[in-house]
């Protein structure tokens, strides 16, 4: 079975297209999700969730706050 230079072209091209759509759906999903909302708040909320009055005294390396 011989295909023509046009055939590959075709179909390269589309499975170029329809990955390049899946992507753009992909990213049009996640921003309207929220995703992208708050991304600088999470290296701040780490410093919010810790409490050094929860942990054990365990030795002069503790936090003392």
């Amino acid at each position: 079975m011989e295909t023509t230079h046009w055939t590959l072209i075709i179909v390269f091209t589309t499975v170029g297209v329809a990955f390049a759509a899946g992507f753009v759906m992909f990213a049009l999903w996640a921003i309207r999700a929220g995703q992208f909302k708050d991304v600088e708040g999470v290296k701040y909320r780490m410093m919010d969730d810790f409490n050094p009055k929860d942990r054990k005294q365990e030795g002069p390396d503790e936090f003392k706050g």
